[in-house]
């Protein structure tokens, strides 16, 4: 068995070396951004176009994997794992840079954190997929930071609600998907949490739970204080867009 490639390669345990390693990597990215701001607003260009890059070569590296491991198994392959659906957002707002498609993925991007803190089926560091995971919940992660930074960006509660509503939906075709493929998206069969609590009442309670993430995480990114200057010569974002976000 090649443990870098196969689908069989034992997964991460919690706060194992490699769960620790995929936290520190994460950490060491985000201590990147916060402290080297100045340097982040004169090269916004480049790195939006470097992060848009390195997207769309794990996005595609990702689907390659399972072509050619798996078969392209539709219970674990489509793209409704939540990261993956926040990868298709921020491939938008990258390829765009329309501040309403940044508002829905920092609220679903919320998910990667707990990612980080609770993996679940993660394959280790070095497993082409571990990579994957990696990159994939880092820049979930690290992009609405880096847009705050290099434009100022900010969550509103217009865009939290409208980040609600299209969960709302993600949600409903989770679990329609799930019954028709037998899949696991938005872990909704096999749950990190709660596992014993029956339907409808662990599905309602990922519900508020979500709002109540999204919430959370918009307190917390409006406690971050003021982002770029204008004065600082970054690329702008789409102004009439942030103003229907």
């Amino acid at each position: 068995m090649d443990s870098s490639w196969d689908a069989g390669t034992p997964y991460i345990t919690l706060f194992g070396p490699d769960h620790l390693a995929y936290i520190a990597g994460l950490l060491i990215v985000l201590a990147a951004l916060l402290t080297g701001r100045s340097w982040v607003r004169r090269h916004a260009t480049g790195l939006r176009r470097a992060i848009l890059g390195l997207s769309v070569a794990q996005f595609t590296g990702l689907y390659l994997w399972y072509f050619l491991e798996t078969g392209f198994d539709v219970a674990e392959a489509l793209p409704l794992h939540i990261s993956r659906t926040t990868t298709i957002l921020g491939l938008v707002f990258l390829i765009t840079r329309r501040p309403a498609w940044l508002n829905v993925q920092f609220f679903f991007g919320l998910f990667a954190y707990a990612t980080f803190v609770l993996p679940s089926k993660i394959y280790p560091v070095t497993h082409v997929i571990g990579w994957s995971f990696f990159v994939s919940h880092t820049i979930n992660i690290a992009l609405p930071i880096f847009a705050g930074i290099a434009w100022g960006w900010r969550p509103t509660v217009r865009g939290l609600w409208k980040a609600y509503g299209w969960f709302l939906v993600y949600f409903v075709a989770a679990v329609v998907v799930n019954r028709l493929v037998g899949g696991n998206y938005f872990y909704l069969r096999d749950r990190p949490l709660l596992k014993s609590l029956p339907s409808p009442w662990y599905e309602l309670g990922a519900l508020a739970a979500t709002l109540a993430i999204f919430w959370i995480g918009y307190g917390v990114s409006r406690l971050a204080g003021p982002g770029a200057r204008a004065d600082e010569g970054s690329e702008p974002l789409d102004v009439g867009m942030s103003r229907i976000a």
